[in-house]
């Protein structure tokens, strides 16, 4: 996830334009979209810390597409409209949004509403190489966007790999790390054997996973 990064999707240019260049003022970093396929393009390439979503686009409708793209799990989720109803609110919300406000807007409540979900997003996300490491929903997501399913002893390795990154973690924390299971069976071999599986689910085509055995030390992420 790239810190300070909010995509924009919003297909009346001279709105586009309002926002994106007030954020930048601000000190942010603005990716802009005028179309549901503009924003699929960029997130295949990138992964912003927010996205600033209108639902009447011209290609798609926002929520429907925040809901089958799982945006809400990828990143923080505002969806800026002028569809004012209830429904359309609660279905917003319902889909993934973190907030929904209504058009017109006041830039400077903007700005401190996407702080605020940008601020809440960072204490529960961990990313690395283009990975989200979800600690609240203990999710990970690859760099295109799928999710891998882990298993617990899985998930609490590569979390707290993550949480040190770079530093290496010995096979000794490691297995505090998972002293949850019953402590007849783990050892040292446990650890090395989640992390093999690790490696081998986070591979992708010729792409190794950024796990790294440190020599004398046990992991780390590179």
């Amino acid at each position: 996830m790239t810190a300070n990064t909010v995509l924009v999707v919003e297909d009346a240019p001279e709105t586009l334009e309002l926002v994106a260049g007030y954020l930048e003022e601000q000190g942010l970093t603005c990716l802009r979209a005028a179309s549901g396929a503009e924003m699929q393009a960029i997130l295949r390439k990138t992964q912003p810390a927010l996205i600033l979503l209108d639902i009447n686009l011209p290609d798609a409708d926002g929520i429907t597409l925040a809901r089958q793209l799982q945006l809400g799990d990828r990143s923080g989720l505002i969806f800026l409209t002028s569809r004012d109803t209830d429904e359309d609110e609660i279905n917003g919300l319902e889909a993934g949004g973190d907030d929904y406000i209504i058009k017109p807007v006041n830039l400077r409540a903007l700005l401190a509403r996407i702080r605020n979900v940008m601020r809440r997003s960072g204490e529960s996300v961990i990313t690395f190489d283009g990975w989200i490491l979800d600690l609240i929903r203990r999710e990970l997501f690859r760099p295109n966007g799928q999710l891998l399913e882990l298993t617990s002893g899985e998930f609490n390795i590569l979390a707290a790999l993550a949480s040190q990154r770079p530093q290496p973690l010995s096979r000794d924390f490691l297995l505090d790390v998972i002293s949850n299971r019953d402590p007849r069976s783990v050892s040292d071999h446990t650890v090395d054997t989640l992390v093999a599986r690790l490696r081998r689910k986070m591979r992708h085509g010729d792409i190794e996973a950024p796990i790294v055995t440190v020599r004398g030390m046990g992991y780390a992420l590179a």
